[in-house]
C-alpha cells in the first residue's frame, strides 16, 4: 500500500499542496479485511488474517498483500475498508482490534474504521488542526466500504489517495468529524473510491 496525495508519496509530517492548502498528516490508520483475490466470481484465494490495521508512521504494515504462486488465476482483489457490523457488536478484541491500539470508540458506536489527523493552512487557527475519525456500524451509518479492484497483474501495488479524503472534508470545511453520521458517511465513500492500482 502506497499512500499518495497529489500523485506523490506521502509520509508523517511531510507537507504536500492541495488546491493551494499546505497539510502535514501526523496520523493515518485504517483496517482493511477479507483481502480476496477473484478470478470472475470465484474466489481464487482469501487472507487468513481478518483483520489488517495499517499504519502511516509503520511501512511494515503497509505490505498487506500475499504473493500468489504464478498458477494462480486471478482477475481481481477485493477487500473491506473497515470494521464488519458483527465485530463490531461484539465488543472489544485482540490483536488488531485490540483496544490498546486506539481505534475503538465504545461497544454503541464500534471501530474506527480511518482515522486521520494532521494539519492545514485553511484549518481556523491557533492550532490549524483537523482530525477525522470515520466509523460506525449501525443503520443507517454503517461506515464499513467494500472495495473491488480490477488487475491482470502479478505484482499489485495498490495507491491510497489520502489528499481525495482530506479535500472532501476540507472543501466542506469540516475540521473534526469524530462521531457516525451523514458526514463521516461521506467521507467513507470517499476513502472508498480513494483506492486505486499501479
Amino acid at each position: 500500500m502506497v499512500p499518495v496525495a497529489g500523485g506523490q508519496e506521502i509520509s508523517i509530517g511531510s507537507p504536500f499542496v492541495l488546491s493551494s492548502d499546505t497539510i502535514r498528516i501526523s496520523q493515518l490508520r485504517f483496517y482493511l479485511s477479507e483481502i480476496t483475490y477473484l478470478n470472475g466470481d470465484d474466489t481464487v484465494w482469501q487472507e487468513p488474517q481478518a483483520y489488517r490495521l495499517l499504519s502511516l508512521a509503520d511501512s511494515n504494515s503497509l505490505n498487506f498483500l500475499s504473493y500468489l504462486p504464478d498458477e494462480f488465476d486471478f482477475d481481481a482483489i477485493r477487500f473491506n475498508l473497515g470494521v464488519d457490523s458483527l465485530s463490531s457488536s461484539t465488543g472489544a478484541h485482540t490483536g488488531p482490534l485490540d483496544p490498546a491500539n486506539g481505534m475503538y470508540w465504545a461497544w454503541h458506536t464500534g471501530y474506527v474504521n480511518l482515522k486521520m489527523e494532521g494539519v492545514c493552512s485553511s484549518c481556523p487557527p491557533p492550532k490549524r488542526e483537523f482530525e477525522f475519525h470515520i466509523g460506525g456500524f449501525q443503520s443507517p451509518f454503517n461506515a464499513e466500504r467494500v472495495i473491488t479492484l480490477p488487475t491482470n497483474q502479478k505484482d499489485i501495488v495498490v495507491f491510497f489517495d489520502v489528499g481525495r479524503v482530506a479535500y472532501a472534508a476540507l472543501s466542506m470545511k469540516q475540521y473534526a468529524i469524530m462521531t457516525p453520521g451523514a458526514k463521516a458517511m461521506h467521507l467513507a465513500d470517499e476513502a472508498s473510491k480513494s483506492f486505486h492500482l499501479k
